[in-house]
């Protein structure tokens, strides 16, 4: 689970923004005449919900994550170790 809750978290935390821009932009180049199309109101609004969704999954996974490995830290950080022969 901790692999898919951090590929979730990052991906589409970063996705999440991507689509509420596109909605924001359609919102705002076609104002009211949305109303008008049936499909393109559905769609905007199928993207602002999915993308409110995938948000709160990406944040529930963050806080779960954050309980289940936290970061520990120690007086040394060893980034990487010298192969011995």
């Amino acid at each position: 689970m901790p692999i898919v809750g951090m590929e979730w978290k990052e991906h589409v935390g970063w996705l999440a923004p991507i689509a509420m821009t596109m909605v924001a932009y359609v919102t705002t180049k076609y104002g009211r005449a949305i109303i008008q199309h049936r499909n393109m109101r559905i769609s905007v609004l199928s993207f602002a919900v999915a993308a409110f969704v995938a948000t709160g999954i990406a944040g529930a996974f963050g806080a779960f994550l954050n309980k289940y490995a936290p970061i520990r830290g120690g007086d040394v950080i060893i980034l990487m170790q010298e192969e011995v022969p």
